[in-house]
């Protein structure tokens, strides 16, 4: 019998596939010869695996937002609809609110209007750190990557998620940092992680932010 929150799904697949969900829920997926046997002997193998991700998952913290809040650079920002403001979005950083005509508390409108201060705000500050650290890239993408906060490839192009502009700007500029240090070291072994920490010397803070409320952005 399977513990609380444990699935089983049979597929036509070659190989089996364990998921833990951010609620704790484990999800197993199995051929369709995989017998009850197997499954078990799998689930015990990967025992302390799944109750070191519970433990990862259980350390997140969800960033709870009022009805009208805005979640930018960290910070709760305040929307209020002000129909003097037809074509832009005043954004006040001192008294953290937001005037627009447009209704920013809609999903699809709130995530254009994100992308476009993500686009703008992440292209200046990865030229400024660019140069400063002398890390040259070649192209810059604003993704929306589902797993990832940003990526690097070979040619040195430079993909960031759109949603880090919710984060802290030291979280940003560790994200965009961490990104331009793969363009000399593209994987992460140790002479990657001293060298990231030599240009960014927060870089364990920001992670540590990540880790914490990375899923509320």
């Amino acid at each position: 019998m399977l513990p609380e929150n444990y699935t089983v799904t049979r597929r036509d697949v070659k190989n089996a596939r364990l998921r833990v969900c951010e609620d704790g829920a484990v999800q197993l997926f199995v051929p369709l010869s995989f017998t009850d046997e197997q499954i078990e002997s799998l689930l015990e193998k990967k025992k302390q695996w799944i109750e070191s991700k519970r433990t990862f998952f259980a350390k997140k913290t969800q960033i709870k937002l009022r009805r009208n809040e805005i979640l930018l650079f960290g910070n709760r920002y305040a929307y209020f609809y002000s129909s003097k403001y037809q074509n832009k979005v005043v954004v006040n950083h001192e008294s953290k609110t937001i005037q627009a005509k447009r209704d920013l508390l809609n999903v699809s409108v709130q995530e254009k209007w994100l992308k476009s201060v993500a686009k703008k705000h992440i292209s200046n500050r990865i030229d400024a750190l660019s140069e400063a650290l002398l890390l040259p890239y070649d192209k810059l993408y604003i993704r929306s990557q589902k797993r990832k906060w940003g990526n690097c490839s070979k040619e040195k192009n430079i993909s960031i998620n759109w949603r880090i502009v919710k984060a802290p700007e030291f979280v940003i500029d560790y994200v965009i940092i961490h990104e331009l240090c793969h363009t000399i070291i593209m994987k992460h072994t140790v002479r990657f992680q001293t060298f990231l920490r030599s240009h960014c010397p927060d870089c364990e803070q920001a992670q540590a932010w990540l880790d914490k409320y990375g899923n509320s952005l």
